[in-house]
């Protein structure tokens, strides 16, 4: 009996793979939401409830995410930011064994807290 040598070949993940995989763990803080809606942006309101817009750059096990998101106002800006961070890059870590990520965050709008009519006419 001879033993075959077993060729394992090469794994790629696209780009667009690791912004999807950033953009979910973006939107899983709560008060985070899509950068803004519609085609090219356009035509339907900003959502809290989308998911955010990321692009990312792969260079071997480095990635560099660009997030674009909008925040529930009075969310603690920094704080939110941090905890957006730590999961984009605790998930890519997670699901694509990266060994270095970089995430940019661009705050793109903030939502104001929906008041009643009442709670608008006592302000």
């Amino acid at each position: 009996m001879t033993a075959e040598k077993m060729s394992h070949g090469t794994t790629t993940v696209d780009a667009q793979v690791y912004a999807k995989i950033a953009a979910k763990a973006a939107s899983k803080i709560p008060g985070v939401g899509s950068s803004s809606g519609g085609l090219l942006h356009l035509g339907k309101p900003r959502r809290i409830e989308g998911m955010p817009h990321a692009t990312t750059e792969v260079l071997g096990n480095t990635v560099a995410v660009d997030l674009k998101v909008g925040i529930r106002y009075p969310l603690n800006l920094r704080q939110t930011c941090d905890a957006i961070r730590q999961q984009v890059i605790d998930e890519l870590i997670e699901y694509l064994g990266v060994s270095s990520v970089q995430v940019d965050i661009d705050i793109a709008w903030l939502q104001a807290q929906s008041l009643t009519s009442k709670e608008r006419f006592l302000q």
